[in-house]
């Protein structure tokens, strides 16, 4: 790796210049993979930017607590990115909420016995789907059945209580909580539903900071793989902070070429000042770090014009059902009246 440190004055800045928002580098590598990546070159550079790293934690280590020490001793902002500890689960869900609980005391045991300095706690909540279900048809498929069979979820009610009472420990602890969450959470919320949540086995949180991963990449062959910003501009508005970069499914690892990357840096600037990015490894690897260090935020971008529209049509469509679903007979006595209604006048003015 070889970084060249622009000039800039001072070493720690308190207010980011230019207007620019607040970047979090996810970081996923581990052992000697990540001590060789958090050298001095790259701690300089993060430090003279003011970003901060959300670590992947699968296991808690002495590798591990050299890094974060690293970071800490560069005054680094560090984000514990609880990750469970198994190699077929990526993030958290109705289906191994013991898991959550278990792992931050563990983590927590931890960080004291290694006098370590954590800023806030990630939690990844993300539904359990297998790998073959991210075909696009399928996935669709799939989760219409699990919609209609949500009601049935009996996990919600006991999973959602340990939770909650996990997200009031750690802010009694003192760490500040970032939740990762699928956009579609906020559509449920916006309906007064639990009915997404039921049906992919997530639950929404009271997070200080909401973080909704609305990266361009996904693997749909007919749109190149690139969603051309829609998600950003759909859901920017309710969004705490977005999540962008490599998305579900990238190809062989690959992040977003550098013009969709920009173009959702610069989108999701404008609509937070929390920006989390996937992964400081694979953007350094490919040299986009430094655009990144050198982009104008105050540039313009727009998301592509028929991504953003099949987006919104998809969305209308899916607050619709949860709105049906949630008035239920209600709506439908509720349309017929209408209907009496617009007859009536019709045939008064007849």
């Amino acid at each position: 790796m070889s970084i060249e440190i622009p000039d800039q004055p001072g070493h720690e800045p308190t207010v980011l210049p230019g207007g620019r928002p607040r970047l979090f580098f996810f970081v996923e590598c581990e052992g000697v993979a990540l001590l060789e990546l958090l050298a001095p070159p790259m701690l300089e550079l993060l430090a003279q930017q003011g970003y901060g790293i959300a670590l992947a934690l699968p296991q808690f280590d002495e590798t591990n607590a050299a890094a974060i020490r690293r970071l800490n001793h560069a005054a680094i902002p560090v984000v514990a990115w609880l990750i469970p500890p198994t190699t077929d689960e990526v993030g958290f869900s109705l289906t191994n909420y013991p898991r959550a609980t278990a792992c931050y005391r563990a983590f927590r045991a931890w960080v004291q016995a290694a006098e370590l300095q954590i800023m806030a706690v990630g939690i990844e909540i993300e539904p359990p789907l297998e790998t073959d279900e991210w075909n696009t048809w399928r996935l669709m498929r799939v989760f219409l059945r699990r919609l209609w069979l949500a009601r049935d979820n009996a996990l919600y009610p006991a999973a959602r209580a340990a939770y909650l009472d996990l997200i009031a420990t750690i802010r009694h602890d003192g760490y500040e909580v970032h939740t990762y969450q699928i956009p579609l959470i906020a559509d449920d919320r916006l309906a007064g539903t639990t009915l997404v949540q039921r049906a992919l086995d997530i639950v929404d949180l009271p997070a200080d900071v909401e973080v909704l991963f609305c990266s361009s990449q996904m693997p749909i062959d007919w749109l190149a793989d690139d969603l051309g910003g829609a998600l950003i501009a759909a859901y920017g508005e309710v969004a705490d902070a977005i999540a962008i970069g490599s998305g579900p499914g990238g190809h062989d690892g690959m992040p977003l070429g550098w013009p969709s990357l920009r173009r959702d840096l610069l989108l999701a600037a404008q609509h937070t000042d929390t920006i989390y990015l996937a992964t400081l490894e694979e953007l350094d690897k490919h040299g986009m770090l430094m655009q990144i260090v050198t982009l104008d935020w105050s540039a313009h971008a727009r998301p592509a014009p028929r991504r953003r529209l099949m987006t919104e049509v998809l969305r209308t469509m899916l607050f619709g059902v949860l709105l049906g679903a949630r008035l239920g007979w209600r709506a439908l006595a509720w349309a017929g009246w209408l209907c009496a209604f617009v007859l009536w006048l019709r045939q008064r003015r007849t």
